[in-house]
């Protein structure tokens, strides 16, 4: 597969292209050798930055085993089986239930504490910087973002129609930069 991905050089900012399956990328402009990560679950190099890896932290008082499991607990109106998903599933448990939990596709809506948010809302995208800032404060999450720091993150497996994901690639990867910025 030829597909390209533009991302901003590490050295000198400007934006490059390179190609799938591609591990490092040469920039056109100034040289520097950017080495790329394509974060998977799959890959033990970049598994530790995938939501489904077991980092926990917590959000307004509810203990999530990792990312994921806060992420799926948001199909569900129910407070206290909110708390369950967060609580008691593993990122991939939680990845693989959330075919029996509720469709929030039909409507849009998400819910967080028994507040109902709309999914394509600025309310929605602070509820999630919220969970970033509470799983950053993970000393083993943030060495593992320590750890790729300089690399160029992808995430290639994901779904980029926010209509049919509660995290897009975009939203995902600008999540973990912005945590980045913050180390």
């Amino acid at each position: 597969m030829y597909y390209k991905y533009s991302f901003h050089c590490k050295k000198c900012s400007k934006i490059i292209a390179c190609r799938d399956n591609e591990t490092e990328c040469r920039c056109r402009y100034c040289g520097h050798e950017n080495e790329i990560l394509d974060i998977s679950y799959k890959d033990n190099l970049s598994a530790s930055l995938s939501n489904l890896f077991p980092h926990k932290f917590v959000i307004d008082g509810v203990k999530c085993l990792s990312m994921e499991s806060f992420i799926q607990s948001l199909r569900v109106e129910d407070k206290t089986v909110q708390r369950k998903i967060c609580e008691e599933y593993t990122g991939y448990m939680a990845y693989k239930m959330r075919l029996s939990l509720p469709d929030w596709r039909k409507d849009g809506y998400v819910y967080w504490q028994g507040k109902k948010i709309l999914r394509f809302s600025e309310e929605y995208q602070k509820l999630l910087t919220k969970a970033y800032d509470m799983l950053f404060e993970n000393d083993v999450f943030r060495f593992c973002l320590n750890t790729h720091k300089n690399k160029v993150l992808f995430n290639t497996i994901g779904c980029y129609d926010e209509k049919e994901t509660l995290l897009t690639p975009c939203e995902y990867i600008n999540q973990l930069e912005r945590l980045i910025e913050k180390l």
